[in-house]
């Protein structure tokens, strides 16, 4: 399975029907967020999509919009009860405005969050036996990156039994 949701694809300005930028993605059994403007967690459940299963976040840069709701998100998983480690990766930053926020709210997250500060660069900063994830430089005005989700090739599955007597490997 490789399913992308587009949860909002608009700029800074939210417009009729579209929403700033975020996009849930699911390989496998792995669920991921790339992006998390405002709206996103009202959109994660219009869409019935299970936010808690999300592990790995992917915010591109640090405009508002690719990154404003993110707090709220964070602050709906601690009240389900969240206990599953979280994994931020982020331009330099994210670290700095989600502690602050933590600090003057006097809250704290009930589970443990991991900031990963991407360098401007193709970076592979993901990988498991299924995927990696590879950070693409992009132009804008702030550091930015794109984000390559790429599957690795699935082990062969051959029914030896159905093959033709004699066949060899180079004949499949």
């Amino acid at each position: 399975m490789f399913e992308v949701t587009i949860l909002g694809s608009n700029g800074a300005m939210p417009a009729y029907g579209r929403l700033p930028s975020a996009q849930y993605l699911q390989i496998q059994n792995h669920h991921f967020l790339i992006d998390c403007g405002e709206g996103t967690q009202l959109q994660l459940m219009k869409y019935q999509l299970p936010f808690q299963k999300i592990n790995h976040i992917f915010i591109s840069h640090l405009h508002g919009d690719h990154y404003l709701g993110l707090m709220g998100l964070l602050f709906s998983m601690q009240l389900l009860g969240r206990k599953n480690d979280l994994h931020l990766y982020s331009i330099k930053g994210l670290d700095e405005i989600i502690t602050l926020q933590l600090r003057h709210s006097r809250s704290a997250l009930a589970y443990p969050v991991h900031f990963h500060k991407l360098e401007y660069g193709r970076l592979t900063v993901f990988e498991n036996d299924q995927l990696s994830v590879t950070t693409l430089p992009l132009r804008h005005k702030v550091p930015c990156c794109g984000f390559l989700f790429r599957e690795k090739p699935k082990p062969r599955n051959i029914n030896k039994k159905k093959l033709n007597p004699g066949m060899r490997l180079q004949d499949i």
